[in-house]
């Protein structure tokens, strides 16, 4: 039996964040690599799927799993489990901006419905325009804390419609999608992990609690109520990444 472990996602996430923590010094001199690596993760997601088909409610359902449940879910916990200004003021950063497009990417590997993502995903990025100064506001403005809308809408541009036209190209190459998009999600999580790493062991229990209420806790809540609503297993996955 042969053993993939190059397309085996688990073992490529684990990987990066060991390396990141354990070997973090090269992170900062390939951090340029990581709006490439994000580009073709979303390209080879979206190559052959037919994204013309558009769902408000889905998309809208996506949207506030993202913003409503997991953004509150981070800023009633992150105040309370954490001391440090800084970590606090990047948690509400965390909150405010809109979902990591690497959820499309990941929808892909997990069979889940891609389309869906997609369109959450840019819902969720053109609420952020109004969403993420208004959450800063709130919560950072004291601090001086500010995200520039250019910044939102050059992601817009870099990371979703420019992949969204290479797609339609990269489908036709007879490449394994899984492998350029486990290799964009090693570069890309390796390179976090690593810039982070000092910052992440200042308080690593409140980092940690944090993480995985924000990652396991909340994604296990959203899974559940999804399966006992009767949603399908692919619009299930995505959702499940969104919370």
């Amino acid at each position: 039996m042969q053993i993939n472990l190059h397309k085996n996602t688990a073992f490529i996430l684990t990987l990066a964040v060991a390396l990141g923590f354990l070997w973090p010094e090269p992170a900062e001199k390939i951090e340029p690599l990581v709006i490439p690596a994000l580009f073709m993760m979303m390209a080879f997601s979206m190559a052959g799927i037919d994204l013309s088909v558009l769902s408000i409610r889905g998309a809208s359902a996506g949207f506030l799993i993202n913003y409503l449940f997991l953004s509150g879910l981070i800023l009633l916990l992150s105040p309370v489990v954490l001391e440090e200004e800084a970590l606090v003021l990047g948690f509400v950063v965390v909150a405010a901006v809109p979902p990591a497009v690497a959820i499309v990417p990941l929808t892909k590997l997990l069979a889940g419905d891609v389309r869906l993502a997609l369109h959450s995903e840019a819902l969720s990025y053109l609420a952020s325009l109004a969403l993420t100064p208004l959450i800063i506001s709130i919560y950072a403005r004291e601090a001086g804390v500010g995200v520039r809308v250019s910044d939102t809408l050059e992601i817009v541009l870099l990371l979703i419609l420019l992949p969204i036209l290479a797609s339609r190209y990269v489908g036709r190459l007879r490449i394994d999608s899984a492998h350029p998009i486990n290799a964009g999600l090693f570069a890309v999580t390796y390179i976090v992990v690593g810039l982070n790493s000092s910052a992440i062991t200042t308080e690593a229990a409140g980092v940690l609690l944090i993480a995985i209420a924000r990652t396991f806790l909340s994604g296990a809540m959203v899974y559940a109520g999804a399966a006992f609503a009767g949603v399908k297993w692919p619009q299930r996955i995505a959702y499940t990444l969104f919370g």
